[in-house]
């Protein structure tokens, strides 16, 4: 396994265990970074987010890939200049290689993941679950719940979420709605013996 770091949810003492005694499929994870995403970036951010609903398998027969790529790109400088409130789009990379993509929206009220993709020759690894341990550690942090949404046709992101301790808390005709909140007795005090 390449060299990396513990992921957000296991114990340092005892590599492989989370906190809660649950055996831990992602102990070492490989490094990696979030940086700003800025104009230079529009175009990977568009090929990750093709590249990996390609590979998933998700893409209509009738799909206008350049009408697309027109609309994600406009919607992602918005993003870039600071015109959407609360949000930020960040490149993820490991070593000194773009590999995926991370929105994030945070509000008084909730902090959501408004998208993360990657490049699927690199998932599997860790990444994308590191990064969203870390997420789950800030809404901890702040008291506030980390909520998604998921495609109702990709399955893989939806157990992903799942294991993750996310629960479904509504839906549309396309997607489902997601939350995950620090459990009430996480937050209190151990008890004396």
């Amino acid at each position: 396994m390449p060299a990396g770091r513990h992921c957000a949810a296991c114990l340092d003492a005892e590599i492989g265990v989370t906190s809660r005694g649950q055996q831990c499929e992602h102990a070492v994870v490989p490094d990696y970074r979030l940086r700003a995403a800025t104009a230079a970036d529009a175009r990977f951010l568009a090929d990750v987010v093709s590249e990996a609903t390609r590979a998933q398998g998700r893409v209509p027969p009738d799909f206008d890939e350049r009408e697309w790529r027109e609309e994600f790109g406009k919607q992602t400088m918005e993003q870039i200049r600071g015109e959407v409130p609360g949000s930020t789009t960040s490149v993820i990379e490991t070593g000194n290689e773009r590999v995926g993509r991370l929105r994030v929206t945070r509000t008084a009220g909730y902090i959501q993941l408004s998208g993360i993709q990657l490049l699927p020759r690199v998932q599997r690894r860790g990444v994308g679950t590191a990064i969203i341990e870390e997420l789950k550690a800030q809404a901890a942090a702040t008291g506030l719940p980390l909520d998604l949404e998921v495609e109702k046709d990709n399955p893989d992101a939806l157990r992903l979420y799942e294991r993750l301790g996310f629960l479904r808390v509504g839906q549309t005709a396309q997607e489902y709605k997601l939350r995950w909140a620090q459990p009430a007795d996480a937050a209190l005090p151990p008890t004396a013996p």
